[in-house]
Parts: structure tokens; C-alpha cells; sequence
């Protein structure tokens, strides 16, 4: 059991300021950024550095890391072993804090394979990505954006329920301790520059994978599937100075920046996978897209979004898609659409957006439900099993991260994850991001190509507005 110890802290730092302090001290860390916060979206961010526990599944393996010692396990004990120690390392009963401190990470997308009923093909793989990735914290930096103020949290190991004067005093030393971290001098960050930009997948080569699902649909196997393109980079410099461009340049609710020993994940993520507060699921699908537009141009992009039979249909088909993945561990009365098809605007697109809740059936817990909505049916099709095959025969390559799901399971047993997409993945001097379109029986081939190339284009202004820095050095902006 753990015992929360925590006190509050006020200081002119903004978390990304703190966390680019944080970042060149430790292999293993992770930002989770919600300074988009406008309500009622995130309201707080949060820093972890130095797990003291890591789960990490690699080349079929799982890998868990404690005190030094590694301990390997096959790949198929990751759920076991996860939710073996969130019961290990949980709250008391009745903790309440906006966030309680817990496991941090990622999932990357062919971890479905381990409780879905489907079975990939051996290719391509990009290398130095784990399959997945959970750290377990003990130390946390929280900031309240709506209050302006920091959280300073660390936890306790007792099997008591209570903690001894000895045991609170030195957490109060780690409170002190995680003080000066936030107040650590801004360090100089290494300007970043790109180069051997390329997609991964020629135009014609995404025309053909498209009239191939088309070919599917037109057979009846499915209604909608997901086909994405890689876009491959080499760089130099410090993955900081790109973070720091792709966050002014495409804010978003779910954005996130983990450092898992030589890997960065860099995320700008619009999508909430799943959420579990108590009992209370949430779920927030995003599909349909157009480029946003200022003015007139933008109202009447508005208005084509919304009046897209291809759109809308396609926005129905995964709205009733995760509706019931969310039934298979909810209790089916409580699950309700609770906003349908709103227009949200984002940088450079727009999105229909809904917003599906449902109650958690007794004995179930937030292991079963990211279960239950992994991956997210707006990143593969109607109906996902078919369609995750499909989308193994027609991708050249594993997706890895793409599509994935970053977030953090608490020690108090709630959870919230998003949908890897416009996220940057980066090791060893080389990097890529992916983007998909929706393909339906009237899409049409160039024409999903192209919102590809939207999707992307956030991340390609970030990666040119991160090389064109001229300082060889330059310091983080707040």
C-alpha cells in the first residue's frame, strides 16, 4: 500500500520550463502537457522522473525493472504483471486528489494481439521502440492550470495504513527536494535540425492500398478501415526543441512527452482513448476531418464537414463501434451518447467529435476496460478484427506507437489514455510520424492521400520551425 504525502507550491516556472530542466538529469521521464487547458478540458499537467518499476515488453518479452534487477517473463504476463502491482502499489480507500500518482506509459498498437482475437504478420519494424512501455513513479510535479500552482506529491510504502513520524519527515525531505527541482536553472538546449525528410510510402502505393480495401468493402468483409503512411526523418539536436515547436504550433488536450532511455515520444494527441474516474467511463471518438479554414472559408468547411454523408456515415459506424466496446464491460443501460458529432478546431484541421459514457460493471477494472477499447476503433474500422487484418496485409510496415495509446493507470484504480496520433517518434538519430484517413465504399484514392498530408502538417511545420532556429543554442520558451 502506498500513503500520499503532498503539499502545494507556487512558483513563476511553467511545467514545460521545469520539465526541459527535468529531462537532460534522467533517462526515464514523461510529460503529460495541458497547456491547451480551457474548460472543461485537462485542467492539470504533471512530470515524473526516476520510475521506480518498469514493465517493458520488447521482441516478445517482457522485461520488469526493480532495484537493479531485471526480471524476464513472455510477453503474454504484461496484463498480469500490471495489474499484479497497481494492487500492489494501490491508495488507501477514499484518496482524492485530481491525480493520485500511478503508472505512466504506453502501449504500442500490435499489443492487441495479446487479448484480441487476431495475430499479425512478422515485418517491418522500426527499431529501438518497445512494444510497451509502463514506468511506476513515486515522485510527481502537478500543476493546476486553473489555479496557477503546483502539487508536490511523493508516496510511502507501508503495510500499515498509516505511515510512522520517521517515514513522514523524510517524505517531507523529498517535497523539499522536488521544490529545487522546479526550481533548477533553465538549461541550454541543443537546436535541433532534420534532415532526409520522405515519406515511406509512394502516392500510387497508397492509391493501390486504398482501391484493395475499397475491393474488401465492395465484398462486404467491412464497412470502414483506417489506412495510414510513415513519414521518415533523420536529426540532430535535442528532441526539446522540437517539442517546444510542435506544442505552440499544434496545442492539444492530450499531448504528452516521454523519455524512455534513448526513445521520445513527442505527442500533440486531439483523442481521448478512454477515461475511468470511479466508475464513470469516457470515451471520445474523433472521424471525419477537413482542413480549417479562417473567416467565410472556415464557416463553409464547418459546413461541409457537417453536411458529408460520407463523413457523417463514417462518424456513425464508430460512434456505434466503441458504444459497444464500451458495453462489453459496462453496464449496458448506463451506456449513452453524450454529445454526437460536434465540430472541434484544432490548428490545422477540424474534427466531428462525440462523446460516449457508461458505468463500469461490478468486478471490472481499468485494466478490463483499456482491454475493451484497445485500439481505438477510429484508428482501425468497422468491425476491428477484420479490419486490423486487413490493415496487417495492406501496411508495409508494423505501426508500433502509431495508433497506440499513451496515458497513465492510478494507484487509486483510475485511468486515462489517449490515441497515438500526430505524435513524433524519435531514437538513435531517427524519427517518423504517421497519419491515416478513413476509407468508405465512396472514398476516393487521391483524395485520401491528401487528408493524410493535412493530418501531418502540423508535425512537417514543427519539424521546419525546429530546424530553422539560428541559435546553436537556444533557450526553451514557457
Amino acid at each position: 500500500m502506498l500513503i500520499p504525502v503532498a503539499c502545494d507550491y507556487r512558483s513563476e516556472k511553467s511545467p514545460w520550463q521545469v520539465y526541459q530542466s527535468v529531462y537532460p538529469r534522467h533517462t526515464v521521464s514523461f510529460f503529460l502537457d495541458s497547456h491547451a487547458y480551457q474548460p472543461p478540458a485537462q485542467r492539470y499537467s504533471c512530470i515524473g522522473f526516476a520510475p521506480f518499476l518498469e514493465l517493458i515488453v520488447s521482441k516478445k518479452r517482457l522485461c520488469v525493472r526493480q532495484n537493479g534487477k531485471v526480471r524476464r517473463l513472455p510477453q503474454e504476463n504484461f496484463f498480469t504483471e500490471l495489474r499484479r502491482y497497481l494492487k500492489k502499489y494501490r491508495l488507501p480507500a477514499g484518496t482524492r486528489n485530481a491525480f493520485r500518482g500511478g503508472a505512466v506509459g504506453y502501449m504500442g498498437y500490435e499489443m492487441a494481439q495479446l487479448f484480441e482475437p487476431v495475430r499479425f504478420r512478422r515485418k517491418k519494424t522500426w527499431p529501438g521502440i518497445p512494444d510497451a512501455c509502463f514506468g511506476f513513479y513515486r515522485d510527481f510535479l502537478i500543476y493546476d492550470h486553473k489555479l496557477k500552482k503546483y502539487r508536490l506529491l511523493t508516496h510511502v510504502q507501508t503495510a500499515r495504513g498509516k505511515i510512522s513520524a520517521k517515514q513522514k519527515e523524510a517524505a517531507g525531505k523529498i517535497l523539499m527536494q522536488l521544490a529545487r527541482v522546479i526550481e533548477t536553472p533553465l538549461p541550454e538546449t541543443e537546436a535541433f535540425q532534420v534532415e532526409h525528410f520522405r515519406p515511406r510510402i509512394s502516392r500510387p502505393a497508397f492509391r493501390r492500398m486504398v482501391r484493395k480495401a475499397k475491393n474488401y468493402i465492395a465484398a462486404g468483409d467491412i464497412y470502414q478501415a483506417n489506412l495510414s503512411q510513415r513519414f521518415s526523418f533523420g536529426y540532430t539536436g535535442s528532441p526539446l526543441a522540437l517539442y517546444g515547436a510542435l506544442r505552440q504550433i499544434n496545442p492539444s488536450p492530450f499531448a504528452s512527452f516521454l523519455k524512455i532511455d534513448d526513445l521520445n515520444l513527442l505527442s500533440s494527441s486531439p483523442e481521448r482513448l478512454i477515461s475511468k474516474r470511479g466508475s464513470h467511463c469516457e470515451t471520445k471518438p474523433i472521424a471525419g476531418t477537413r482542413p480549417r479554414g479562417s473567416g467565410r472559408r472556415g464557416l463553409e468547411l464547418e459546413r461541409q464537414l457537417l453536411r458529408s454523408e460520407k463523413e457523417k456515415a463514417e462518424h456513425l459506424m464508430l460512434v456505434d463501434l466503441e458504444r459497444n466496446d464500451l458495453g462489453r464491460v459496462c453496464r449496458w443501460p448506463t451506456v449513452r451518447v453524450r454529445e454526437f458529432m460536434r465540430v472541434e478546431k484544432y490548428s490545422h484541421v477540424i474534427h466531428l467529435v462525440s462523446k460516449i459514457t457508461g458505468v463500469l460493471e461490478l468486478g471490472r477494472d481499468a485494466v478490463d476496460l483499456l482491454q475493451a477499447l484497445f485500439p481505438g476503433g477510429t484508428i482501425t474500422g468497422c468491425p476491428k478484427i477484420r479490419c486490423m487484418q486487413i490493415i496487417d496485409e495492406l501496411e508495409p510496415e508494423t505501426r508500433g506507437i502509431y495508433t497506440g495509446s499513451i496515458g497513465y493507470l492510478d494507484y487509486a484504480g483510475d485511468m486515462d489514455m489517449n490515441i497515438v496520433i500526430r505524435t513524433l517518434a524519435l531514437s538513435n538519430r531517427k524519427g517518423f510520424y504517421q497519419t491515416g484517413a478513413g476509407i468508405v465504399h465512396d472514398s476516393t484514392p487521391d483524395r485520401e492521400y491528401t487528408e493524410t498530408l493535412h493530418k501531418g502538417r502540423a508535425l512537417e511545420l514543427a519539424l521546419r520551425r525546429a530546424s530553422q532556429q539560428n541559435p546553436r543554442k537556444s533557450r526553451g520558451n514557457s
